[in-house]
This record gives structure tokens, sequence and C-alpha cells, in this order.
């Protein structure tokens, strides 16, 4: 007896989420890599006294210019400053990036559980489970909605930390904004309101996971 095309479909799902979650290693040290490299052209073009007006180099250092500079401007650029005794742009710059990486990470792990939550809830309407189907496919959206407030979280985090997708995070701001307000408790959590919203969010994927996905 044949599998249901339902079946079929979900099992590719899965297959494409084990290996989105294969090849994530691979997303990670590509930004690595890029960010890396683009420090790397800025010192050599400095070190090199090459004409940093030219349009090719301008090109190449613009980047990390930019991201030097964000980090410059950071509330912590100072004070790390004054307890390294050097510049530590360069060292917030690739702290930075093992931290965006790491939240990237976070939110592909709840993109994957929507992913595996589809194919199993067809899988399980293919299998003629309905009830278990009913239950994986109010997971996958509750899961859904949970993974698309994470993201937009995450263009605002990388803005704030790299001065990138300003437009794209301003759009995010808004439409979170609402959310953000319900969680500025005020007095000693003032201003932690982002911070316990991504908290919040958080459980409530476990939640999700642990009652209808499990």
């Amino acid at each position: 007896m044949g599998y249901s095309p339902l079946v079929l479909v979900g099992e590719y799902i899965i297959f494409a989420a084990q290996l989105i979650a294969g090849l994530a290693w691979y997303l990670y040290a590509g930004i690595v890599v890029v960010v890396g490299s683009l420090m790397l052209a800025r010192y050599l073009t400095e070190a090199l006294h090459l004409n940093p007006f030219s349009r090719v180099i301008y090109s190449l250092t613009r980047p990390a210019s930019v991201l030097l500079a964000n980090m410059r401007n950071s509330r912590f650029y100072y004070p790390l400053r004054r307890a390294l005794k050097f510049d530590p742009a360069v060292l917030m710059v690739l702290i930075a990036t093992a931290i965006v990486c790491y939240v990237i990470s976070l939110v592909l792990n709840y993109l994957l559980g929507v992913v595996s939550g589809a194919g199993r809830c067809l899988i399980a309407f293919g299998e003629g489970h309905a009830f278990t189907g009913v239950r994986f496919l109010v997971g996958t959206v509750l899961l859904g909605v949970i993974f698309y407030l994470l993201s937009l979280m995450l263009l605002i985090f990388v803005n704030w930390m790299f001065g990138l997708f300003t437009r794209a995070a301003h759009q995010a701001l808004g439409r979170i904004g609402p959310l953000l307000h319900l969680f500025e408790f005020g007095g000693t959590f003032a201003g932690w309101s982002f911070m316990i919203l991504g908290i919040a969010l958080s459980f409530a994927a476990a939640a999700v996971q642990a009652i209808f996905l499990s």
C-alpha cells in the first residue's frame, strides 16, 4: 500500500528542515568570514597607505568603516576603552558578530520548528490521525507567529548592533512597538522591555513545542 500524497509531502518538508539545519553552520561561518574580510580589507588599506578615495578601495572599506563607527557610537565603547586601554572597536565588532550569529541560530531553530511542524501535520492528516494533525497544525501556526515576532526583534537587534537594515528595523519596531509598551513595567525594569519580550516569547515557544508539537 503506497503512501498518501500528504505523507510524502510531509516527509519531504521534514527532510528540507533537516537539510537547512545541516547547512546552518555554513551560514554562521559565512557571516564570520564576511565580517573578518571587511575588517582585514580596511586594515590592509591603512597599512599599505592606499588611496581611500579610490572607488574600489572606498567600496571595500566603507562597510567596515560603518561597522566601526557604530561600535564607537555604542554606549559600551568608552567604558571598554577606559578598561582595556586601547581602541576596542574591532574587538566589539567581533563580539557583536558572535552575538548576532547566536541570535540568528535561536531564531532559525524556531523556523525549523515551524517547517518540521508543517511536515508532521501533513503526515498526521495523511495517515488519518485527524486529532494529532489538528494539534500539530495549531502548534505550527502559534510557533509561526512567535517566529515572526522574534524575526522582527532580530532585525531591530542587528540594527542596534551594526547599524544595518535601518529602514527594515524601523518598520519592525513600528510593528512590535505595542508589545514593547505592554512589557514596559517601569521602575527597576524600565528600559528592559525588549529583553523581557524576548524572554516571554522564548517561554511561549517552549510551551507551544511541549504541548502541541511534542
